[in-house]
């Protein structure tokens, strides 16, 4: 029993613990809030809450960034906020996660015109067709373009980062 007690305590300590080590500052969140705000997307309130309205806004914006949409401030979405800079692995993950959510997404947009080409082909409709899978494989192709262009920026940012270490550090010592 005292055992069962002991590991217990022991594991709701690790939780506290670790939850503590990953909550943000209230002063981290109002700089999100903020940020969300300055760039068109409605967290409600700057008052530093990390409520539903701030998760909403995260999540529209993490979707426009071809972020994980998690409505989460972990470092990908608080690097491309400005709020806190990552470091280069951070912001190479963040490119990977754009490149990935925006092929994803783009090669749905170009598959959705490539069954509706086939349909319209079927059904004796050969302009509708090519129209429509025109129109989808844009759509697919501009969206594969906007997150190569941010997964650019991230690349940018993770290779700056690598070379340019320990910012405002002293390191002669």
């Amino acid at each position: 029993m005292r055992k069962f007690v002991y590991s217990l305590v022991f594991g709701s300590g690790l939780l506290l613990a670790s939850s503590t080590l990953h909550a943000q500052s209230q002063d981290e969140i109002k700089q999100a809030q903020q940020a969300l705000k300055d760039k068109g997307f409605d967290p409600g309130p700057v008052d530093g809450v990390d409520g539903p309205q701030t998760h909403a806004a995260l999540r529209d914006y993490q979707k426009k960034q071809n972020l994980t949409p998690d409505g989460r401030l972990g470092p990908q979405t608080l690097d491309t906020l400005g709020v806190k800079h990552g470091s280069a692995g951070t912001n190479m993950k963040a490119a990977g996660t754009n490149i990935r959510h925006s092929y994803t997404n783009g090669g749905k947009d170009i598959g959705e015109g490539g069954k509706q080409l086939g349909s319209n082909v079927k059904h004796g409709e050969v302009v509708a067709g090519a129209k429509d899978f025109g129109k989808d494989v844009g759509e697919g192709a501009a969206k594969i373009g906007v997150g190569t262009g941010h997964a650019a920026k991230n690349a940018a940012k993770g290779v700056k980062n690598a070379v340019v270490p320990n910012k405002g550090r002293d390191t002669t010592k």
